[in-house]
């Protein structure tokens, strides 16, 4: 299963129910976390993620509300005795963010940690993992991920495997992994000839903060899951324009246009409260959209076919204004 977690949900500055943005992804062992909001460490806790997983951490830009809750984060593992390494990836001013942090209140940790610079393409691979970064149209260097799952097969059959010979074991896990095979008379055995064909990928769809654009309409196309900012609804368009957002409605019509499965969206201003205005105009254009809240946990199937709200969706009290 994948497991999708909000951490932190706000936009610019925290309130009392929602955290600044931060969003794990829970996949066969790994976490990747997709910025590093203030008191993301705690929210890494309460969310029972665990401190010594494989991870990567992908920063979308540099800006105060999706990055200064690194530091801590990385504390915090070093404390708990993390002992896995950690790669962090993100724009090339990343790299000194971590260096000043280390020199100035003494940052060291107890594991490996490396930061990578990135431009857009694909960043990182690891088994059918694959996430992409590409551009968008924020205030300065600004980057979205794109989070795919691409099995390398198909169903796995067993009278194929039985009719060319292959003993059942080990080899049917190598072939059902995408992994030839040779047989003890010779001859050898591809996954093309005992599987059906490969699913299509999952893709889960991240924008940062960003005004509507070309590239991030392009990701969302056929995404399983878009999760975007909505900082304003269409009454605050100019602030949207002006500040490097979008409003609910620029997100909604693009992934209508998109033939995207499920929208989320994240990052709205403290001033819409509890963040209904945000929800209603994103649904009235696409229905298919929800509003995430802190610790929404959404779980999937590993290539799409069910998504399940696991909890979240509660409104809070009371938000502050």
């Amino acid at each position: 299963m994948l497991d999708l977690v909000f951490l932190g949900t706000g936009g610019s500055m925290p309130t009392e129910n929602r955290n600044l943005p931060a969003i794990a992804i829970r996949f066969e062992g790994w976490i990747f976390l997709f910025d590093a909001g203030e008191d993301v460490q705690r929210q890494f806790e309460t969310a029972q993620l665990g401190l010594n997983k494989n991870m990567a951490i992908f920063i979308s830009h540099m800006h105060a509300d999706h990055v200064l809750g690194l530091a801590g984060l990385l504390l915090r593992f070093s404390l708990l005795g993390r002992q896995k390494p950690l790669k962090i990836y993100g724009p090339k001013e990343l790299i000194e963010f971590v260096k000043v942090n280390q020199s100035t209140i003494n940052l060291g940790t107890t594991f490996e940690t490396t930061v990578h610079a990135i431009e857009p393409g694909l960043v990182f691979q690891e088994g059918p993992v694959n996430i992409r970064a590409f551009p968008v149209d924020h205030r300065g260097y600004a980057l979205g991920y794109e989070f795919t799952i691409q099995k390398p097969t198909g169903e796995f059959l067993p009278e194929k495997a039985e009719d060319l010979g292959v003993p059942k074991g080990p080899l049917w896990g190598k072939l059902a992994d995408g992994e030839s095979v040779a047989l003890q008379n010779g001859s050898t055995v591809s996954p093309d000839d005992v599987t059906g064909p490969a699913p299509k990928p999952l893709r889960v769809v991240y924008s940062g903060d960003t005004r509507p654009c070309r590239s991030l309409r392009d990701a969302m196309i056929s995404a399983d899951i878009a999760i975007s900012e909505a900082m304003y609804t269409v009454e605050h368009a100019d602030l949207a324009e002006e500040r490097g957002h979008s409003t609910a409605k620029d997100i909604a019509e693009m992934a209508l246009e998109s033939g995207v499965k499920l929208l989320i969206l994240t990052h709205y201003s403290p001033r819409y409260f509890d963040g209904t205005a945000i929800l209603e105009e994103g649904q009235s254009i696409f229905p298919n959209t929800i509003l995430a809240r802190d610790l929404l946990h959404l779980q999937m199937d590993k290539y799409g076919n069910s998504i399940v709200i696991k909890s979240g969706l509660m409104p809070p009290t009371k938000d502050q204004t």
